[in-house]
């Protein structure tokens, strides 16, 4: 039996349900993070609400098939995606990357987020910046591996927690 291959394509309205339902299965991991109940609610409404957004350039999904193994949202600034324009980052912002348990181990991420450079590179922008925590230190390695740095000049709080910066130059 051969897998399907996945491929990477601009989310379509009619996938909107089954994107969210891959975010938030894939964001699940860190709830137990969470101290705050009421912390934990917020980001999860937040990442609901993300998929409508209309700040966001595009949405991409990673699929086999017809299923969505994962997906992330593109931003052409940091105060569309994160309405912090203090941040001074006019370049492409990749938001709420997530791969669904099932979907993991299999390079989704690293396949989104090459598609993400070439998103970019069209765009002529000289970078492409994401922002995570410390709880994501999983995904935080795949960036580094991906030859992102930090860059400590873009990071911001989000209540008490440290949002962190990482560039990849282009």
């Amino acid at each position: 039996m051969t897998i399907a291959e996945i491929v990477i394509e601009h989310l379509q309205e009619e996938d909107y349900a089954n994107y969210l339902e891959v975010l938030v299965e894939s964001y699940g991991q860190y709830e137990k993070d969470y101290k705050d109940p009421e912390n934990w609610a917020s980001y999860l409404n937040d990442i609901r609400a993300s998929v409508g957004n209309p700040n966001a350039e595009t949405i991409l999904v990673a699929k086999r098939g017809d299923e969505i193994l994962g997906g992330l949202q593109l931003f052409t600034d940091a105060e569309k995606a994160y309405g912090l324009p203090e941040l001074n980052i006019q370049s492409t912002i990749v938001r709420l990357l997530g791969v669904h348990p099932k979907g993991r181990g299999q390079g989704v991420a690293k396949k989104l987020l090459q598609e993400s450079f070439s998103f970019a590179r069209k765009r002529q922008d000289q970078a492409l910046y994401l922002h995570s925590g410390d709880i994501m230190q999983a995904a935080i390695n795949l960036y580094l591996s991906l030859g992102f740095v930090r860059d400590e000049s873009k990071e911001f709080y989000k209540g008490d927690i440290l949002v962190k910066s990482f560039r990849y130059d282009l």
